[in-house]
C-alpha cells in the first residue's frame, strides 16, 4: 500500500512540476479515449477484458510463495 501511494505521489509530483511532460500524458489520453471512441462497442469490450486479466493475475500473484 505504501509503494502504491509513494508511485501516485512521484507521479503526481512529475505531472505538476513539468509543464511538457504533463501534456504528453494529456496528450496520451485525448488520444486513447479517441480511438476507443472511434471503436466502439469493441474497444470497451476489449478493455474491460484488459482490466479483469490484470486483476487476477494480481490476485493470482499475491497468493504464491516466494
Amino acid at each position: 500500500m505504501t509503494r502504491i501511494l509513494g508511485l501516485f505521489g512521484f507521479t503526481g509530483g512529475f505531472l505538476i512540476i513539468s509543464p511538457s511532460l504533463r501534456q504528453t500524458v494529456l496528450d496520451a489520453c485525448y488520444g486513447a479515449a479517441a480511438f476507443a471512441e472511434q471503436h466502439s462497442p469493441y474497444s470497451y469490450v476489449g478493455a474491460v477484458i484488459l482490466v479483469f486479466g490484470g486483476v487476477t493475475m494480481t490476485l493470482m500473484s499475491g497468493q504464491n510463495s516466494r
